[in-house]
């Protein structure tokens, strides 16, 4: 017991004073003896002060530590300073206690530095936003992004640009949003995000901004770099043989100074190897326009018609569809949804487009492959998106490509024409959704899809 003294002490005085009241009743019956009375009733009155004394001392010290609490004054000491044996053991405690407060607020003041030097390090801005457009934190990267150091309202932020205030104001939780914004002449590209923490009456928006120019100039350039060695490389493989049989045809129909034959010095033997020749530029020449018609068809995709459209009825019609070319191959489609019923937001037409892209990748990759299926799976995610799964039992794809895949042109196919997966995924993006490679195994590949789920 942390007050035992002090509980001994109480109950000492308690039945010393209940002995007095018990003497002062014995004097006054059957005959006052007032003498005895008055003093009586003195020392009666005597330890009732000193029984409230003591109790206002332990009062005293227990409002000395809630005021050093209030005060974030912990370095008192309460057993030091105190006189009374009776209160020691409760005074230790009062120490340890602010002892405990005082190491909390140490660690609260260097995870305060911790967090505030990190807050400024990082090279993203960052405000907080409240219910009625207040902006209360805010680090230096706002200022060096924003170009203006001022920002303590949502109203600031529309001075320097009306767009950028409005896509803050009106981004939703775990969105993201790229929205340009001109500073000193400077095009920026910011990347915003954006969290939700609720309070009591009070909800505050936390807005992450990030300049991205950079690395989207990166990305551009490399895709550009990557289109460019693909054009080269189709190119150079028409033209190539297109210029040595120019070549060789010229040594057939010229002399040595490049002057033409006589009709009557050329064979028949020289006749059909030009000939031969021809067919060739010919046969290169409608490769090359092949080519660049395949190339338009990456370029020019038409806007999509967006529509709550029911994932069962697209599959189900497009398993039919591939029905016969599946069971002459001998490959089984199955569609075996863990949510049945879902129903996405997309072009009725390009959903089905990139499907059907892709069983037909995949009836290529498991041609060869015993027992050779096709797994069709859809469920929904925590964000309410709508995910398709397109998996072969096929060898996988080599890991040293799988960057490459979705590259224009590229294919490892003989017959391939390499723009099969470019284009389901620049449809699947103009949806609002996303395609990708899951994974790819010597067990075989899975490709997922991405959609909006409409209800």
């Amino acid at each position: 017991m942390i007050l035992k003294k002090h509980f001994i002490n109480i109950w000492i005085r308690v039945i010393a004073i209940l002995v007095n009241c018990f003497a002062i009743a014995f004097v006054s019956i059957p005959q006052p003896d007032w003498f005895y009375i008055i003093n009586l009733l003195t020392l009666l009155a005597i330890q009732v002060i000193l029984f409230v004394r003591s109790q206002n001392s332990l009062n005293r010290e227990i409002e000395k530590l809630f005021d050093s609490l209030e005060n974030s004054e912990t370095t008192l000491s309460f057993f030091n300073q105190s006189n009374n044996p009776d209160f020691q053991n409760i005074f230790k405690r009062f120490d340890k206690l602010t002892e405990q407060i005082q190491k909390l607020k140490m660690d609260s003041f260097q995870k305060n530095i911790y967090l505030t030097t990190l807050f400024e390090h990082i090279n993203i801005g960052i405000i907080t936003l409240n219910n009625k457009g207040e902006i209360s934190l805010k680090n230096s990267q706002v200022t060096k992004i924003l170009a203006k150091g001022n920002i303590n309202h949502i109203n600031d932020i529309r001075k320097i640009n009306l767009s950028f205030a409005t896509a803050i104001e009106n981004i939703k939780p775990d969105e993201s949003k790229l929205i340009s914004l001109y500073k000193d002449g400077y095009l920026q590209h910011l990347l915003v995000r954006a969290a939700l923490l609720k309070f009591t009456g009070e909800e505050i928006k936390i807005i992450s901004f990030q300049n991205i120019r950079s690395e989207l100039d990166n990305r551009e350039m490399e895709g550009w770099q990557k289109l460019i060695r693909v054009l080269t490389h189709e190119l150079m493989n028409s033209s190539g043989p297109i210029n040595s049989t120019i070549s060789t045809i010229l040594e057939l129909l010229t002399l040595d100074n490049h002057n033409p034959k006589n009709i009557s010095a050329i064979s028949q033997d020289i006749l059909n190897d030009t000939i031969q020749g021809l067919k060739i530029i010919d046969e290169r020449s409608k490769g090359m326009i092949e080519f660049v018609t395949r190339f338009r068809s990456l370029t020019l995709i038409p806007s999509p018609h967006l529509e709550n459209i029911e994932l069962d009825a697209i599959v189900n019609n497009i398993q039919v569809l591939l029905s016969d070319e599946s069971e002459k191959r001998g490959i089984k489609i199955l569609y075996k949804p863990i949510l049945s019923g879902l129903k996405l937001i997309a072009d009725k037409g390009m959903i089905e487009q990139i499907i059907i892209n892709l069983i037909k990748n995949s009836f290529e990759a498991i041609n060869q492959t015993n027992n050779p299926r096709i797994n069709i799976s859809a469920w929904t995610d925590i964000n309410n998106h709508v995910l398709i799964d397109i998996s072969d039992n096929g060898e996988g794809i080599p890991q040293d490509i799988q960057d490459k895949i979705f590259i224009p042109f590229y294919t490892t196919r003989k017959n391939g024409t390499g723009i099969g997966l470019s284009l389901s995924r620049q449809l699947a993006n103009i949806q609002g959704g996303a395609l990708v490679l899951n994974k790819s195994t010597d067990q075989g590949t899975t490709f997922t899809l991405k959609f909006n789920r409409a209800y």
